[in-house]
């Protein structure tokens, strides 16, 4: 018997025919399916209500009134105490009392631009690093009772 005759033979089905073993291939994606699901990151969507300005050229209403001027409130906290600046007002800088922050003069300060602003409802507050978050939010609190409600934290 020759080469050509031995392969035929074999293509053929003539001779041991070799089983399969599925088993660790099984195993294999029994334990790699559930790592993946348990992995994946499922698409979380939100929505985003947005309000577009019109295309329309027609003057309206809302387009008639003069557009509000911005006043620009930056009140610093320091170790030593707070710093209000509004513009066109010169307020002193407050300072600890018996290491207590001046909280009945920051409150009076932020009156006084309240009236001398009464649209205004924005403040940049600009903590130094040392201070403590709880004297923050006492100042964001101060804030929004005076009037402020669109508070701001710079760095």
């Amino acid at each position: 018997m020759n080469l050509k005759q031995a392969m035929g033979r074999r293509l053929r089905g003539h001779g041991d025919e070799a089983e399969l073993n599925l088993t660790a291939v099984m195993n294999i994606f029994l334990i790699l399916i559930p790592f993946l699901l348990l992995t994946a990151v499922f698409v979380r969507i939100s929505v985003l209500e947005l309000a577009l300005p019109s295309l329309d050229r027609r003057p309206s209403a809302a387009k008639a009134q003069p557009p509000k001027s911005v006043v620009l409130n930056v009140l610093r906290i320091r170790e030593t105490g707070f710093e209000l600046k509004s513009p066109e007002t010169n307020f002193s800088p407050l300072l600890k009392k018996n290491d207590t922050f001046d909280w009945e003069g920051l409150v009076k300060q932020l009156k006084t631009v309240k009236i001398k602003y009464p649209d205004s409802q924005d403040i940049i507050i600009a903590p130094e690093n040392s201070i403590k978050y709880d004297t923050i939010v006492s100042v964001m609190d101060r804030c929004r009772e005076s009037g402020f409600p669109n508070i701001s934290i710079s760095g």
